[in-house]
């Protein structure tokens, strides 16, 4: 079962469960920043905020860099839903066209818990990437859409996994946190983009790799 797995993944990452921000409840990670210095919309005073694609497209450049160079092919993909909201065929209705996935493999519902201590029904969908045809970018462009003019039922709900093990957390277009189960097995990323680090993480993030640099 893809549920089991990847609870056996976040077992391994040293995560009891999803708990957010994903960054600030695992033993090894990486924050990075991904919305870069121009500006979000093009146009503040317009009547509609008109999204500003050299933004996005910096945006999407930097989370597809760190994908590509993830220390094995994600091959496990679960995205989370909330049918108090909107009824769960509905969710996948939308998440299959928007970014052309196939009927998901599983799907599990669930309850969650909100920082307020209030629960929410979930649904969980999996899919088994191995298997299919997967257009990352197209899923990427969609999480960074989010919050400044795309469908919001992507934010913080979309996580990407894969053999060592790592988690691959997009969450929207602000952040990125990438997990491992060592840091040997991240420090790559952790050199290769260090300049992508967020800043506010930063001090925390080079004391966490200063050990495996040796």
């Amino acid at each position: 079962m893809l549920a089991k797995r990847f609870e056996h993944i976040l077992h391994d990452l040293g995560m009891a469960g999803l708990e957010h921000p994903l960054f600030y409840h695992a033993p090894v990670g990486i924050r990075f920043k991904i919305g870069g210095e121009e500006p979000i919309y093009l146009d503040r005073r317009a009547a509609k905020l008109k999204t500003n694609p050299a933004y996005v497209q910096g945006a999407l450049d930097r989370a597809a860099a760190i994908y590509r160079a993830l220390p094995a092919v994600s091959d496990l993909l679960r995205i989370d839903g909330y049918p108090d909201e909107e009824p769960a065929e509905s969710l996948l209705t939308v998440i299959r066209q928007r970014v052309g996935l196939p009927v998901p493999d599983e799907q599990l519902s669930a309850t969650e818990q909100d920082e307020d201590g209030d629960t929410h029904a979930q649904v969980q969908f999996y899919w088994d990437l191995s298997k299919i045809s997967f257009q990352p970018e197209l899923l990427l462009r969609e999480i960074i859409l989010g919050d400044i003019g795309g469908w919001n039922g992507f934010v913080s709900s979309v996580y990407l996994a894969g053999p060592g093990p790592f988690l691959y957390h997009l969450y929207d277009d602000r952040g990125l946190d990438v997990l491992g189960g060592s840091q040997k097995l991240l420090l790559p990323l952790y050199h290769q983009f260090h300049d992508w680090i967020l800043e506010y993480d930063l001090e925390k993030i080079d004391q966490m790799f200063a050990p495996a640099k040796e």
